[in-house]
Order: structure tokens, then sequence, then C-alpha cells
């Protein structure tokens, strides 16, 4: 079937592209996503010239104007509870520039694009643990380079795409990550911004609350001992100097790493001063997911000795509950202060640490205001670590999702957050009820867990009747989510073969819901 489709295409291209072109078409009817992803750059641009104009031209152009993000229908973020959200994994398609031949298989109805996580990522490869504030050189286009030279970085490639994107009439969205790397350069470069502990074989020997000060002197130690990467940028100051605000965070990240674009001799680099803090037994604190969050210790029956011999070991939670789960790759913000020197692992959620606030929501405005973006998906928004559950009287620093999207709307009031939470039960994925966590970090819109059920079951029709009912009730709305089968749970592999067509049907014309669809 596949191939007639594209034989069909191909043999009736031209008609399609001049009803496409002309405004009749909303997307290339029988361009498959294959295809689509293996045109030529320069024939891309001109389908998209002939419908758009000079627009498209400007937007590749070296002197286009700053990033501007798409014009909402009303200055608020509602518009996200109407929109039909497409996620991207830019590794899927190959390169940024990419998901625009993928757009052109899309119908106008589909108005959204979720682009999966755009930095490096760190040592296992995963999008979502990043590894800098570096847009990811793994989805440069060289053709796109080739024809324009001026776009001859990530970023820039980037910026292009979502002014693209924007001109095609689609809304653009991007991760908010509320962890990293465990041993990323955010995380090397700012110890005190993280949860540290110190490890003597199988035993955590400490996990005092301020142990990130010997962090920062075992870094600056291993400059001291080695020299800053980048000697000519400037003189090294003293320890306390080194760590303050009077050192920019790009200052200090070259001394420590190197050029941002000399990305081999940053990795290179980071691996040397990984392997110094580890030998002396010190580890970010991993993330960990689902009550009681808190509590970990080594897991003594795995392993891992990688290339340099060095050994590593898994987490576990000491008392785990039925969702408990350790991220071993990852480490979050240490965003509070900790009770009685955190003997035992208790958060004093009455004392945020502003510092870190400060840090993440500015770097996301940041990138916002750099390339443009109308949404961010916040990564693991189900996360509520009081025991206690929602409070009555929600604080000003609850939750970073939300402080994220708050920041952002200052300079973009229409800014919308799409939420990754699955409504769970109360007290499953986080402690309390997840709406009321939901409402009380500014969500809009949630991701939602049909996806998981068969559309044939009784099951489907119950929940998607209550998330009606929750979408005419609360302030935030659930998605209906259709999903590619996961690759690591084939249970779900029977809904997709058996309910394909339903499941797209439901996600566009389903008027009372946004939906979700993966790419794929």
């Amino acid at each position: 079937m596949n191939l007639d489709v594209d034989q069909f295409w191909q043999q009736n291209r031209s008609e399609i592209e001049t009803e496409y072109t002309a405004g009749s078409a909303s997307f290339l009817p029988y361009l498959l996503p294959g295809t689509a992803i293996r045109l030529p750059i320069a024939e891309v641009i001109s389908i998209l010239t002939e419908r758009y104009g000079s627009k498209i031209d400007l937007a590749l152009s070296e002197s286009s104007p700053a990033p501007a993000s798409l014009p909402a229908s009303e200055p608020s973020p509602a518009w996200i509870r109407n929109a039909n959200v497409v996620g991207i994994n830019a590794r899927t398609v190959g390169t940024f520039w990419r998901v625009i031949h993928y757009c052109l298989t899309l119908p106008r109805s589909m108005d959204a694009v979720h682009l999966l996580p755009v930095w490096e990522p760190g040592v296992v490869g995963s999008l979502y643990g990043m590894a800098s504030w570096e847009i990811n050189e793994e989805f440069i286009d060289p053709e796109l380079s080739s024809l324009y030279p001026h776009l001859n970085t990530a970023a820039r490639q980037l910026r292009a795409t979502i002014d693209v994107l924007h001109i095609c009439g689609r809304a653009v969205g991007m991760d908010v990550i509320p962890h990293t790397d465990r041993f990323s350069q955010i995380v090397l470069a700012q110890p005190s911004l993280f949860e540290w502990l110190r490890r003597d074989e199988v035993r955590i020997v400490d996990h005092r609350a301020d142990l990130h000060e010997e962090v920062e002197n075992l870094v600056y130690r291993f400059v001291v001992q080695n020299g800053p990467a980048q000697p000519a940028a400037v003189q090294l100051p003293d320890r306390d100097r080194f760590f303050s605000n009077a050192i920019s965070e790009n200052a200090r990240c070259r001394m420590l790493f190197g050029r941002p674009d000399d990305h081999a001799g940053r990795n290179e680099r980071r691996g040397a001063l990984v392997r110094f803090v580890h030998a002396e037994g010190y580890e970010p604190v991993p993330a960990t997911m689902a009550p009681p969050y808190r509590g970990i210790e080594v897991d003594p029956t795995t392993r891992t000795v990688d290339s340099s011999g060095d050994v590593w070991l898994d987490y576990r939670i000491t008392k785990p509950e039925s969702m408990s789960r350790v991220f071993g790759p990852l480490t979050r913000y240490k965003l509070y202060e900790r009770l009685d020197d955190n003997r035992d692992w208790q958060i004093d959620f009455s004392r945020p640490r502003l510092d870190a606030w400060e840090y993440v929501t500015s770097h996301y405005a940041l990138i916002q205001e750099q390339f443009g973006f109308d949404f961010m998906r916040g990564d693991m928004s189900h996360v509520q670590m009081r025991p206690g559950g929602v409070p009555a009287d929600i604080p000003d620093h609850y939750d970073l999702l939300g402080a994220v999207k708050r920041r952002i709307q200052h300079q973009l009031p229409s800014f919308a957050y799409f939420a990754e939470t699955f409504l769970a039960p109360p007290g499953v994925m986080g402690y309390g009820d997840e709406l009321d966590h939901l409402e009380a970090s500014s969500a809009d819109v949630t991701l939602g867990d049909l996806q998981s059920v068969a559309v044939a079951a009784d099951e489907f029709a119950q929940r998607l009747r209550h998330y009606l009912d929750i979408a005419r009730t609360r302030s935030v709305t659930p998605s209906f989510t259709v999903m590619t089968a996961d690759k690591d749970d084939p249970r779900f592999d029977s809904f997709y073969l058996a309910g394909n067509e339903v499941w797209l049907f439901c996600a566009l014309f389903l008027p009372h819901l946004p939906s979700y669809t993966a790419l794929g």
C-alpha cells in the first residue's frame, strides 16, 4: 500500500504541489513522511516560497528580524486548550530543518509542534539528560548550511526552523526540564544548585545539606592543577570569586571546559573533571520519581565499569512504593533547603533556594526570547514532593515549571504550559491530587492517560467522559493523546495496530479537548 501511495505522489506531484501552493490544500496529500524528509531542501523552500512569498526568504536571510512568537488569538494561554499538538523528536527526522519537511504532510488542524529537547545530551545520550545549554549540534543540516552559509550552527538553524514554522501558521513548543545529566556542565560549573552525596564503596557516607562546598573545592583544585581550558579567556580568580556571581557562567564554563564551539574538547575536559570528582566519592544525588521520593541507598546488585575503568553504581529508594523509581543518569535542581542538615532526607519547603529558582527561570526565559517559542511542555510535571499534598495556600515558590511559565509570561502573556502528567489517582505519581497540583502550578493542558487504554474498552469511554468533565469544571484541560507504541512496553502495541484511524479521527475532530500526537 505504501508503494502505491508513493507512486501516486510521484506521478501526480505537480498537480498536488499546485493545489498546496495555491492554498487549496493545507498539506501535500499522498506525500509520505519518509519521502518528505528526503526531499531536497531547495525544492521544499521553492514550494514554501510559492505559497508564502518573500516571508520565507526573509526568515532564512542573514538579516532576518528578531524572532517573534506566533501571534495568539487572545493575550492569554487559553489558545492551547483547542490546539492539536504534534510531538517531534529531531532524531527521528534527522535535523531541525527536516521538521518542516515532515510538517508538509500534516493538515492545518495540527496547528502546534512540540520539539523534544534541543540541547546537547549527556553520557547516556538521552535528550532529557541535558549536558549544557548549548544547542545540539547533532541536529545541524549540512545541506541547509551549503545553501545558506550563514546558517552554520545548530542555534541558527533552530531559529530559522521556528521562524518558518511560524510562517506556516504553527505554534512551536520547547521542553522545560527540571533536571540535567548528573554530571552535566551545568552541575559541575554550579555545584551549589544541586544536591550531593559522598559514597565509599556501597555506602553513602555523607549527604549533608552543604556538601556542595566540598565539591566546589574539588572543582577549583582541578582547574588549578590542570590550568583553565581556555587560558586566555580571563585570569583565574580565587576560589570564592570563581563560584560567585562576579564571574559569569559563560566565563566559568570557558575556564572549566573550553570554547562553546569545541564540542569534542568540552566533552573530553568534562570527562576528566567528572573522573576527578568521582574518584573522591562525590556524586550528585540522582533524580527520583513518585512517593516517597526521598531516602536512597546504593543498589549493591548492579555496577557498571566504563571504558576508563571507573565503577558506577545505581541507587534505589530505601522504602519504595508502587511507582518509586530512581533515574540514575539524571539529577534535579536543589530548590529548597533541607531539614536537620538533611539527616533524614527531608525537604524544608518553607525555605526556597532563590538562586536556583532564578537560575532556571531566567535561562528558560532567555531561550524563549532567543528562539520565539510559543509554549512549553513541562517534563515530569507530576512531581509533587510535599507529603501533605498540595497546600491550601499556594506559596510563591510552589512549583518550578509553573514559575518558568509565569516568568516567560512577563514578556509573552500568551505563553502556555502543556504538562506531562497522567492524571493518576492521588498519591500514586505524586503526593496529593494531581489536578490540584496542576492548577496550583499554572498548567493549561495535561497529557493524560487515554493512550494506555484500548479504544474498544469500556474503560476508554469512562475515562474520556471523566476528561470531558475535567475540561468543563477545572482550569486545566486533559488532552486526547495519541502515542505510537512504546518500544520499551509492547503491552500497548495492539492498541495502535487495531485503532489508528479511530485515534487520529478523534484527535482531529473531538471539539472539547486538545490533542497530542507523537510523530510516527
